[in-house]
């Protein structure tokens, strides 16, 4: 990979984009993958860099603000933590307007290019293709007693969308869902257990898998195809039109149906919406699931109050990975676990590394964001641990944390509420004392699948798609103080009907104590104490029985009423 000031010395145009993606837009990618990495040493999930003749300019959310100061050369690139006023699409408008600007269709959405064309009509976009070489992956079967539906089943629903928009056929370019679609999952990435692959589904049901390096189950019928030869399947069929999800849709696929004179229909990936809605077999496996976990973190969490003294962030990470490995159907962590102690938790996604960690410090907190992956279910819970005796403020801070958690998974709220909304909910109680926090509310999350799924969110920029029952999201306030110390407390929950006609409630998943040593109780009013009293009532009588007697000893503790 070259390095910022050669590609800079080699342009032939005024601007290079370069995003961080490869062509399953969305999804995770390995280190080796990833560009931005490899030219600037940014590590964080989320970011999209544009390199000028002169300068560099590095995009990232508020997650990254910390994180992306500390990790890149700012003598080189220009970082720039996007906000309302002044974001990726603001900049590149009164910026590079009447520019020549390359990009790489592959790294794009076809959304998301329609968008910049049509908001700088002056520029000059110069379309360079690279597709990304994917390692070699061996794929496996989700079993229906985890699925709950069969392959076939969910194919005659993505028939019907066909038949009902006289369209011949559908391409899915979501990894994730295809994955679902197919009811198979792989090991080509260390910790999101999709299969690398686009799916094209025709009017009578015939699925071509276009994937590389990709070893299927032999029992498999699916037939399948390099991803190369996507634009001649397309060219030899018989298709006329086809449904693609702008949205998910590398730019570069659109190019190859419009070189194919095929006839384009924008819908929503279907795929997307109906895994989110999850179905009985799922929800019961996000249960059962949680559950295990909740023995893991809470094994953990026993282990950690006893022997926090001269142990490291690494020592955290390789401990609770140890606890969770234990438990049944274990696959592997769902994302790098945080581990962040002191100052280190501030930084909102800090990963802690062998060359670059932290001792545990005393009168501090430690904040833990982790997950993992079970064949039945997907787990993400963050829990903010006091070490020692935290000073006043933390406390302070972490009470309003738990007041803004409470206010909104106790909520109720009526059918066809969208997360944006919601999410304003949960930042009031921050914003009576004049906080706020740089980051989502809440993400969707798969079943075995990915860690953030869509196209539910809740969020101050997040999309307006309604909540639906059986959806599972984070609920995740926090509270940074920079060179200091964070805070964050995140549960999964499903979303079921409420007993008031027409409303929906949350229902948690997560079963893991709330560190009481954190709270200052006399900043609680009697509604949040007896949620706080009733959801330790359930994590205890669930998660005991599961556990050692000191374990239980020590849960028993952690669940007191306040």
């Amino acid at each position: 990979m070259m390095t910022i000031r050669e590609l800079q010395k080699q342009m032939n145009n005024d601007a290079l984009i370069v995003f961080r993606n490869n062509q399953f837009l969305g999804q995770d990618i390995l280190d080796e993958e990833n560009q931005i990495l490899s030219l600037i040493g940014f590590s964080g999930s989320a970011g999209t860099l544009i390199i000028t003749r002169k300068k560099a300019f590095l995009f990232v959310d508020g997650r990254y603000e910390i994180q992306a100061k500390k990790q890149v050369d700012t003598k080189l690139v220009t970082v720039i933590v996007e906000s309302a006023e002044q974001n990726f699409n603001t900049w590149i408008k009164d910026n590079l307007a009447s520019s020549s600007i390359v990009y790489n269709p592959w790294q794009i959405s076809e959304s998301r290019i329609q968008k910049l064309k049509r908001m700088m009509p002056d520029a000059k976009w110069v379309s360079q293709p690279q597709f990304c070489a994917t390692p070699r992956a061996t794929a496996f079967e989700q079993p229906l007693k985890y699925a709950g539906q069969k392959t076939a089943d969910k194919i005659k629903a993505l028939k019907t969308q066909i038949k009902e928009n006289a369209c011949d056929a559908e391409l899915i370019c979501a990894a994730d869902s295809v994955s679902w679609l197919l009811n198979l999952r792989s090991n080509a990435l260390p910790e999101t257990p999709i299969v690398r692959a686009m799916a094209l589904v025709d009017k009578k049901g015939k699925v071509v898998m276009f994937a590389d390096n990709l070893v299927l189950p032999e029992d498999c019928k699916i037939e399948k195809k390099s991803m190369e030869k996507i634009a001649s399947a397309l060219q030899e069929s018989a298709i006329t039109k086809i449904i693609l999800d702008f949205a998910s849709t590398p730019a570069a696929v659109a190019e190859i149906c419009r070189d194919a004179n095929i006839k384009i229909i924008n819908k929503p990936d279907l795929c997307a919406v109906l895994k989110a809605e999850k179905n009985k077999t799922e929800i019961k496996g996000m249960v059962n699931a949680h559950i295990r976990d909740g023995v893991a973190m809470c094994k953990f969490l026993a282990w950690f109050e006893n022997n926090c003294q001269n142990k490291t962030e690494i020592d955290v990470v390789d401990r609770l990975l140890d606890f969770r490995k234990q438990q049944k159907l274990f696959h592997s962590v769902s994302f790098a676990t945080i581990a962040g102690s002191a100052e280190n938790a501030a930084i909102i996604h800090y990963q802690p590394t062998e060359k670059q960690h932290s001792k545990i410090k005393n009168n501090s907190v430690l904040l833990i964001d982790s997950g993992a992956q079970y064949q039945d279910g997907t787990t993400d819970v963050t829990r903010t641990i006091a070490v020692g005796k935290p000073p006043k403020e933390m406390v302070e801070k972490f009470t309003l944390v738990l007041k803004s958690h409470i206010a909104l998974i106790a909520q109720k709220f009526p059918e066809g509420t969208s997360g944006n909304r919601l999410d304003a909910i949960c930042r009031s109680m921050m914003w009576r004392f004049g906080l706020d926090y740089k980051h989502g509310t809440g993400h969707g999350v798969g079943s075995f699948l990915n860690v953030h799924e869509g196209p539910q969110s809740m969020g101050a920029t997040g999309n307006s798609y309604p909540l639906k029952p059986n959806m599972v999201l984070s609920i995740e306030p926090g509270y940074y103080k920079e060179k200091a110390f964070g805070i964050r407390i995140e549960n999964l929950v499903y979303i079921t009907k409420s007993s008031l006609p027409g409303f929906l409630n949350f229902v948690p998943l997560t079963l893991v104590p709330i560190d009481f040593r954190m709270i200052d109780k006399y900043l609680l009013n009697e509604r949040e104490i007896s949620w706080l009293n009733a959801y330790h009532s359930i994590v205890y009588k669930t998660i005991a029985p599961h556990l050692e007697q000191n374990e239980r000893d020590w849960l028993q503790k952690a669940c007191a009423p306040l």
